[in-house]
């Protein structure tokens, strides 16, 4: 893909939005980057607490973060 996709929890990223800005981006996605808007398939609390938790992730217990990095790096997951 390019651009590459940034890492979600290793240095400045989506932890130093406003939740509302991430919000935003999960619903309406980000053009020319492969990333979808999620607003036909997640309710709008859905997308919320992925804002969220997008916002905190930088201060998200270690166990927490390395299973979302393992997640995030599993190419199986994420072609489901």
């Amino acid at each position: 893909m390019y651009p590459k996709p940034p890492t979600l929890l290793d240095g400045k990223g989506v932890t130093d939005d406003p939740a509302g800005e991430t919000y935003w981006k999960v619903a309406g996605g980000i053009r020319m980057s492969g990333m979808p808007g999620f607003q036909q398939m997640l309710s709008s609390t859905e997308m919320w607490q992925v804002s969220i938790l997008l916002a905190h992730a930088d201060s998200l217990p270690q166990k927490v973060q390395g299973s979302l990095s393992q997640i995030g790096s599993d190419t199986n997951v994420a072609a489901q």
